[in-house]
């Protein structure tokens, strides 16, 4: 393999233009006017869609510095994805902006170091004033309002956000399925725990593992190398072509879960490790539970059997399967359901008899995974293109609105971002490049609005002149009206969650790059 490299500013250079071609490409997608775009890759499906993140996925460049920005901008994009939920397309923005504005001062000969200072100056202030604008959500109504905005104002979306909140509670989690059917909410059985690294994903999209159905596999001790038992099952998964395969333990060596990721990324071996969650005694409890609800053999750590199983004879198994950082879902496994039952009216005994509140809580949890607590919402569609259009918009939508529910929402389009820049005034006594830093901040947290304008074919400029002429800081444009309002009233609105992580994500990948010197990599970016 041949090794390369750039100077600074040569190597700035090349990693802008990386960030750029992604965000020339996604930008089209953004606000509700925005463009769908048309992903075929080998024989995937086809997929119609304006998830940026979705979009960003797909973007490949041929020069290996280009690549190199480009991956770094997608890797803070999935941050934002796992903190915020949504945002992706307005961080990348923010990324694109801030880049270029740092750059040139570099190339103006200004100190990199004191850019970067500023910048982290100005976020500081530009967060504070984002937190004066928040508005609390206090109603059914309000949660409408914002769900079925976030849905591309699809009704529908947002009245079913709103019966699974009202089916939970307003932090609870969710699960949307395509299916064939009208629409419903069943609830999925829940762990708290997810899987143990982020290789095993199987939709980089919205970082989750989701399968229809899967074999699992139970072991109640911690798995320091790859044992007679697991071979055997990882062996009829490959050969048979068949389920995908879910291996759930006390804890894993990190050999074992680098065999695992090597098995998965260069033969296609579907699998995916989970760790059971708690202390040792409510880790034994929670591996019975999963063994009694999905009919595995719970395998422990002590002397062998001499009578010797088959794999299939091993392997539980559980449908509608989705795992994340933090969790783990499934619609229902294929336990004996008198056992099932059994289980279950004990442990509603034991929580009726409990004086312990943390006892009291972790019997709550396990009772979870008998009864269900996590909505799945499922939709109805015409086409499969449509459906999976609708279901990426769901997906967003119900992150946006439980962001919303937590932290409040401040005026949405852009302008909360704008309101807040257009307020502060930079710092004096600092050095000028700090200052040419904080100004640069100031002046990208304005591109979110100009890119909405620009995918409405409005004038940014005039756009951004007529919303700062009016004092009322809830005033602003909205996009799928065409119209200025009060964006608040009229339920144009961005959770605080999604906008500050955007911002914060984009200025931390922003600095990272501008305070790089020196950048090596392969010849080609593969």
């Amino acid at each position: 393999m041949v090794w390369v490299f750039k100077s600074q500013f040569e190597g700035l250079s090349a990693l802008k233009r990386g960030v750029h071609a992604l965000a020339k490409a996604v930008m089209p997608t953004f606000g509700p006017r925005g463009y769908n775009a048309v992903i075929k890759k080998g024989k995937v499906p086809l997929l119609v869609t304006k998830s940026g993140i979705r979009v960003a996925k797909e973007i490949m460049l041929q020069d290996s510095f280009e690549y190199l920005g480009l991956k770094l901008a997608k890797e803070a994009l999935i941050k934002v994805i796992e903190q915020a939920g949504d945002g992706s397309t307005t961080a990348l923005v923010l990324i694109d902006a801030i880049f270029s504005h740092g750059l040139r001062g570099i190339a103006a000969g200004l100190d990199p170091q004191e850019i970067k200072a500023g910048i982290l100056s100005s976020v500081k202030v530009i967060h504070e004033k984002l937190q004066k604008q928040v508005k609390e959500l206090r109603s059914p109504e309000e949660i409408l309002k914002v769900a079925t905005l976030s849905a591309s104002y699809d009704a529908s979306l947002g009245k079913m956000i709103v019966d699974a909140i009202s089916q939970t509670n307003p932090r609870g989690m969710f699960f949307s399925e395509d299916v064939e059917i009208s629409n419903r909410l069943p609830l999925m059985k829940t762990i708290k725990s997810g899987y143990i690294s982020p290789y095993f994903v199987t939709r980089p999209e919205t970082m989750d593992v989701i399968w229809e159905e899967a074999f699992v596999l139970i072991l109640s001790y911690n798995l320091v190398a790859l044992n007679e038992e697991l071979i055997e099952c990882l062996e009829y998964v490959s050969e048979q072509n068949s389920h995908p395969l879910i291996i759930i333990a006390e804890d894993f060596d990190h050999d074992v879960i680098r065999t695992l990721i090597v098995n998965k990324l260069k033969n296609g071996l579907p699998v995916c490790a989970v760790k059971a969650p708690g202390s040792r005694e409510y880790k034994e409890s929670i591996l019975e539970d999963l063994a009694i609800l999905t009919g595995a053999t719970l395998i422990g750590g002590g002397p062998k059997n001499s009578e010797k199983k088959a794999p299939l004879d091993v392997l539980g198994r559980v449908q509608q399967v989705m795992i994340t950082k933090e969790i783990f879902m499934f619609l229902q496994g294929d336990g004996n359901l008198e056992a099932i039952n059994s289980r279950k009216h004990d442990l509603y005994l034991a929580i009726a008899e409990s004086t312990c509140e943390r006892e009291y809580q972790q019997l709550e949890q396990r009772l979870a995974m008998f009864v269900g607590n996590v909505p799945q919402m499922q939709l109805a569609s015409d086409a499969d293109i449509e459906q999976k259009e609708r279901h990426l918009r769901l997906e967003a939508a119900l992150r946006a609105t439980k962001a919303a529910i937590k932290g409040g929402v401040v005026p949405g389009g852009g302008v909360a971002l704008l309101r807040a820049a257009a307020s502060i005034e930079i710092p004096e006594n600092i050095s000028p490049s700090m200052a040419y830093g904080f100004e640069s901040l100031l002046q990208a947290v304005r591109t979110p609005l100009k890119a909405l304008a620009q995918n409405c074919g409005r004038s940014p400029e005039e756009l951004l002149d007529t919303i700062l002429s009016q004092e009322n800081p809830r005033f602003g444009y909205n996009a799928m009206t065409d119209t200025f309002e009060d964006l608040v009233a009229a339920g144009v609105c961005d959770p605080l969650a999604v906008t500050s992580t955007s911002l914060k994500c984009a200025v931390s990948i922003s600095c990272l790059l501008l305070t790089s010197s020196l950048f090596v990599t392969s010849k080609t970016q593969a």
